[in-house]
């Protein structure tokens, strides 16, 4: 991988970042990912694609979502359970199972569309050691997504990230503790973003190459208000941050399914991106990413994960999109639930290994154990 030969040591860059830049640096290969496969999906709703153009994004847009504070009353009533505290010995950074999982949250937030519908919810999973990495999406029109104390959230779950920020103290763990229940894995971190983010951190990089195996194109799709129909053909195509948004965002080229496997390619292109970027960079991206994104990747586990994500195995990542016939079933109206067994079938045979307690830099050499 280049990116490691590119930006010489991490740990000399940590020497020359003060506290506040490195905390920020951290996720800025995850931040991409997070917000290629969140900020840039369906940014003004089926509405917006199917009656005309959308309005383009202004400064005025908050690049950051604002997250609302319960009550208390809300919290103290919330069903959810606080997250267990990890167990002595466990890596902060990789939990007991020795892999980085991350939970990549995108948010639809618009001032005339208020609150943080996640309209993208992705789980990537790295291997520290081999570079084996997997990831999975779950479909917005998810309905009965199972809960941890108990029970379902009857609504879509992209609702269930702002149910979680104005019930309990503390959403983006509660969300993680949700996503990690259904699927029986244990998550790490979370990255969040908001769409109008998106562009300026993809402006940033300079853009992403996409390869397609077959052509696309969506003859319903407003590039402004006097073109109609968008769509790149098989092969290499380079796209700014403008283009990005259109390739994730477009639906009427395939359906919501295709449009989730493209923001895996987004996502997967995103970070090879970044990895070839130079250090003098960097200073740019920092201050970028400080805007645009929330996360609770920890900070004194900054350098580790420069490293892990430089030893990621892209090329080769396995990837699905939890939906119907394989994942889930169809249910009234435009949702579907999912078929849990399948999905965990799925993760235990395609996640990375899991490694007892594992620690980055490996304190000791493990051998691993089958994924859950």
């Amino acid at each position: 991988m280049c990116y490691g030969a590119v930006m010489a040591s991490p740990r000399s860059i940590w020497a020359n970042l003060g506290r506040s830049s490195r905390a920020v640096a951290v996720a800025i290969p995850v931040v991409l990912a997070g917000a290629l496969v969140g900020g840039l999906t369906l940014i003004g709703g089926p509405a917006a694609v199917a009656l005309g153009p959308s309005p383009t994004p202004t400064a005025t847009v908050a690049a950051l979502p604002p997250e609302p504070t319960p009550a208390p009353s809300e919290a103290a009533a919330s069903a959810l359970p606080s997250p267990s505290p990890q167990p002595p010995g466990a890596d902060r950074l990789l939990g007991t199972d020795g892999r980085l999982t991350l939970l990549l949250l995108g948010s639809d937030y618009r001032p005339a569309h208020p609150g943080n519908r996640t309209d993208a919810i992705m789980v990537v999973s790295v291997d520290p050691v081999s570079g084996q990495a997997a990831a999975f999406s779950v479909p917005r029109d998810t309905v009965a997504f199972p809960l941890p104390g108990g029970g379902q959230y009857g609504d879509k779950v992209n609702g269930l990230y702002q149910r979680l920020l104005s019930t309990t103290s503390n959403g983006s763990a509660a969300m993680k503790a949700a996503v990690g229940n259904a699927f029986k894995i244990e998550i790490d971190d979370y990255v969040f973003i908001g769409f109008e983010g998106v562009k300026q951190l993809v402006r940033a990089v300079g853009g992403v190459d996409v390869t397609l195996d077959h052509a696309y194109y969506d003859p319903e799709y407003w590039v402004d208000r006097t073109h109609q129909g968008w769509g790149l053909p098989a092969g290499t195509s380079h796209l700014d941050s403008n283009q990005a948004l259109i390739f994730a965002r477009s639906r009427k080229g395939d359906n919501d399914f295709g449009r989730a496997r493209r923001q895996q390619l987004l996502v997967m292109a995103a970070l090879t991106k970044v990895r070839s970027l130079g250090i003098d960079r960097l200073p740019h991206l920092l201050k970028v990413a400080a805007d645009t994104v929330r996360t609770d990747i920890p900070l004194d586990r900054a350098a580790a994960v420069f490293d892990i994500v430089s030893r990621a195995k892209l090329s080769s990542a396995n990837q699905a999109v939890f939906g119907p016939r394989a994942f889930a079933a169809d249910r009234a109206g435009t949702g579907f639930s999912l078929n849990l067994v399948a999905c965990q079938t799925w993760i235990r045979r395609n996640f990375p290994p899991v490694h007892i307690m594992g620690s980055w830099p490996p304190a000791a050499s493990l051998p691993p154990s089958p994924s859950p």
